[in-house]
């Protein structure tokens, strides 16, 4: 197949045409994976200094532990949902999972019948899966922000 000389003008015209929309296409692509990079690794850092706090706090390191307001945390949520991996949300819905049965059996009333030593046991098992979860939910964004390419 032969081409005349007009035929591979045009060709070179509609490749110098595509040549700049392909590079603003890819351009535009990795800037936005940049940001999303950006606001990932920052809901991240927050993810680990608050759900670090709570699961000091389970485990009776931080006693002076002070929970987010609910606005603050509304919006700390919002942002989790928004820029985590699925694989890193699924590992921060169990941790706070195990979160909420710790501050059920913390918030639950003894009974006057001795059964304080049950209650505190139950509290020491949660605290164990809360700090057990925290360790998952910290290794999976460790293993993730060493990844090369965005995962969802």
């Amino acid at each position: 197949m032969s081409l005349t000389v007009g035929e591979a003008a045009l060709i070179a015209a509609g490749i110098g045409l595509a040549a700049p929309l392909i590079a603003y296409w890819t351009t535009a692509r990795l800037d936005r994976e940049r940001w999303i990079r950006q606001q990932r690794s920052e809901v991240y850092v927050e993810m680990l200094a608050i759900y670090g706090r709570m699961a000091r706090h389970a485990a009776h390191q931080e006693e002076q532990y002070q929970p987010p307001t609910p606005e603050e945390w509304r919006l700390f949520q919002a942002r989790v949902e928004a820029f985590t991996s699925d694989r890193v949300f699924a590992f921060r819905d169990r941790y706070l999972g195990a979160w909420d049965l710790f501050t059920d059996v913390l918030d639950a009333d003894g009974d006057p019948d001795g059964s304080g030593t049950a209650q505190k046991h139950a509290i020491d098992e949660r605290a164990v899966a809360v700090r057990q979860l925290y360790d998952d939910l910290s290794a999976a964004i460790r293993k993730e922000l060493r990844a090369r390419s965005l995962v969802r």
